[in-house]
Parts: structure tokens; sequence; C-alpha cells
């Protein structure tokens, strides 16, 4: 099971979408979703893990500045995802390897990379660990797979979904990442 970090209400950008922002800029369709709760501009907000799961990732991208990616469970598919959370504000005190539960603290809410537009949590999710970067299409939305998460009895009967379900893999050794952007490797 997995919830969202923040309210839907706090949601400023969709998955898919193009906002004027990223036409002006020449970027691809958003690969994420944005959430800005009130208060964030203050850059205190402490982002919570959306589901239990393991750190696969701690790195710094030049797009999407500090960026932790954590397992989680998809409870329909069997199998894991991964989320990534972008633009946090600080290097983050998770390392890979360290267990998360739901709601645990992954980081601060940030502006970091270039592709932030001002503070807010840029989340991402994939079937690849590589896919939290890159092109759209190693992604999906996270929003509508929430969703597909829930079992019939709790859906839409509480904001705070049951604790997810953890599966443990390996973490990868050597991970170089394609810029969505310009299609280079970032290191």
């Amino acid at each position: 099971m997995a919830r969202l970090p923040f309210p839907a209400n706090t949601i400023t950008g969709t998955f898919g979408s193009m906002s004027a922002y990223r036409r002006k800029h020449g970027l691809q369709p958003h690969s994420g979703v944005d959430f800005a709760p009130k208060g964030s501009n203050g850059g205190k907000t402490a982002i919570p893990a959306v589901a239990s799961g393991t750190v696969k990732l701690v790195q710094w991208s030049n797009v999407l500045g500090w960026v932790l990616v954590q397992t989680v469970w998809d409870v329909k598919k069997k199998k894991a995802a991964y989320v990534g959370y972008c633009h946090l504000k600080d290097e983050p005190k998770l390392k890979v390897g360290d267990k998360v539960k739901e709601g645990d603290t992954i980081g601060i809410m940030g502006t970091t990379g270039s592709a932030s537009s001002g503070i807010h949590l840029h989340l991402t999710i994939s079937w690849k660990l590589k896919g939290v970067f890159g092109i759209t299409a190693d992604k999906f939305d996270f929003v509508e797979w929430v969703k597909t998460q829930e079992s019939p009895a709790t859906k839409g009967a509480t904001k705070k979904a049951a604790p997810a379900v953890v599966k443990t893999v390996k973490p990868e050794v050597k991970i170089l990442y394609a810029c969505p952007h310009c299609k280079k490797e970032l290191k």
C-alpha cells in the first residue's frame, strides 16, 4: 500500500502536463507529480515517505537537484517499483540501504536543480531504478498508481493507507543516468 505524501489539493503539476514554464524552457511533458503544500515556501516542509521500503539511491542531479529513490511494493503486480523524491533542499541524511517506514521523513522540500521553478516536491515512480530520471516513457502517474494500491475495503475510506508490504531489492553499485533534456550521462 502507498499514499500521497501531501493532500491532493496541494498538487501543482500533474503527470504528462505541459505548463507554460515547460514550453518556454523546451522541457518534455511533466514526468512526475508536483506537490507544494501551504507553508512550503518557507523551505522547512518535511517530506514523508509514501510507503515503507529501502533507500536505493541518494544523488545530486544538475536537473533534479538532490534526489532520493526508495523501493515501494506494488500489491497488485507483486513487484518493486521505485519512487524518486526530487528537488530536495539539502543532501538527505538517509543513505543507500536504509529502511524507511511510511511517514518517515525523507528530506526537506526544496528547489534544487535546473528544472525547479520554486520550492516543491517533484515525485516520480518507475519500474526501473534509473527510470526516475530520463524520459517520460520510463515513468507512470504516481497518483493513479496509489489508487490501484488500495484494497476495495479501504478504497476512499481514509486519507492514510495501511502500511506497505516491503520487498528488499539489492542496490545497484554503479549508476549512470541520462539527462532528460540533452540525453547526456550525469555522474
